[in-house]
């Protein structure tokens, strides 16, 4: 059996997503599907609008067969530390033969190109990368300007010069270079699907009905607080799971998290700032001066971001902070061959089959008892990252509700670690 993996949050599931796993089962050939979902919350530091269970379901109804959790560590991470992670998992399953990921170019030749260069970053590009962040400008900004340095004097070359510039602005190639970048450095031996992006800007909040962006539905969603003020907006079986679960247990509650992340930075102090992934060059300081001289989460970004220093960015340093996801336990994904464990999310029962030919060469974890009783430390570092995770995600439902059990049922098998 051949199967075709797909890294994505699902936040929330759209048409776009949906036409993603059609034409990836149809380009690969594969005889199945398996998600490799984000927890509770995201590459953007935020937490998600349905939690992991419910868009695992939703993934099942789009056509997927099986869904696998990436551990919050690496899914609120940066690009590449979210793509290293996501093919390290497809990595340790024998049957997954090949990734599939979108893109916004048809140029897959010259990212190819371009992610074999960056797995070899050359003295000349390190050299020019630093001069730029040194300069205060963000990574991404850093990364152009250097290519473009070295293309100008003949010290690299690329088979399509003039569309390097803009490949490296667009977000979804961004992510594709690093999937194939982490594809090579794995010497994976699964095949890269491409598949094109719909015509909305990933990072857009201009509604345009089937074809609005994830960014544009949660937009929308939280602006009006009515779930069916997005109907139009997702297939029926996405909208159908969305409205229930928002009406048992509502949104998370994002003035409560703003205010737990605005308590968690003026409890910390600037050794504890230092240990969160992604701190350098005196972050910390930065952190701590103006967490005590603001009031808000709001105020608090405005006052720290600088050109180099995102929203982004800072946003999931902030999330790392509240969760307490040192710099040590994010680093180690570079060294892990295969992950201590993968959490199965769901699947499909009906696929006996799938489920006699999936195997993983770690543990899988698709019931209590599938849990090692012999844990390593990574184990239980990232096992009680999640459960810190959940807790605190829990914290952003509806109170008037008991906090959601998830246990198995006809859709799902799946354990709380």
């Amino acid at each position: 059996m051949k199967i075709c993996a797909i890294i994505s949050e699902y936040n929330p599931f759209h048409y776009g997503h949906l036409k993603h796993i059609t034409d990836a089962k149809r380009q690969s050939g594969a005889d199945a599907v398996m998600i490799i979902l984000s927890g509770n919350f995201t590459q953007r530091g935020e937490p998600c609008i349905l939690n992991k269970y419910v868009r695992a379901r939703i993934a099942l109804e789009a056509g997927a067969d099986i869904v696998v959790q990436m551990p919050t560590a690496y899914a609120t991470s940066t690009a590449e530390i979210f793509a290293l992670a996501g093919v390290k998992i497809a990595n340790s399953f024998e049957n997954v033969t090949h990734l599939a990921f979108g893109c916004e170019t048809s140029n897959t030749d010259l990212l190819m190109e371009l992610a074999k260069f960056f797995a070899n970053e050359p003295k000349e590009y390190k050299t020019r990368l630093k001069k730029y962040l040194d300069q205060g400008n963000s990574l991404v900004v850093s990364r152009q300007k250097a290519i473009e340095d070295l293309i100008k004097n003949d010290l690299v070359s690329f088979s399509e010069i003039t569309e390097v510039s803009k490949i490296l602005k667009q977000p979804n190639n961004i992510l594709a270079i690093e999937y194939l970048k982490a594809l090579i450095k794995t010497n994976s031996k699964i095949t890269p699907v491409f598949t094109m992006r719909g015509d909305s800007d990933y990072l857009s909040e201009e509604v345009v009905g089937k074809n609005s962006s994830a960014t544009a539905i949660r937009a929308r969603l939280y602006k009006t607080g009515k779930v069916r003020k997005i109907k139009k907006l997702v297939p029926k079986f996405s909208y159908t799971l969305m409205k229930e679960e928002i009406k048992t247990f509502g949104l998370p509650d994002t003035a409560l998290f703003n205010d737990l992340c605005m308590y968690a930075l003026k409890m910390a102090n600037k050794e504890d700032i230092k240990k969160v992934f992604d701190v350098s060059e005196g972050l910390e300081n930065r952190f701590y001066e103006v967490s005590r001289n603001t009031k808000t989460l709001s105020d608090f970004l405005l006052s720290v971001k600088t050109k180099r220093y995102t929203f982004t960015r800072i946003k999931r340093i902030i999330l790392g902070n509240l969760l307490n996801i040192n710099a040590k336990l994010v680093k180690t994904i570079y060294d892990l061959q295969v992950l201590p464990f993968i959490k199965v999310l769901a699947f499909k029962n009906d696929n006996e089959e799938l489920l006699k030919s999936v195997s993983a060469n770690t543990n899988l974890i698709i019931r209590v008892n599938n849990v090692e009783k012999e844990q390593s430390d990574i184990y239980k570092e990232l096992a009680n990252l999640e459960d810190r995770a959940n807790q605190v995600y829990s914290m952003l439902l509806r109170k008037n509700k008991a906090i959601p059990n998830y246990s198995p049922d006809l859709l799902t098998k799946s354990i709380k670690i």
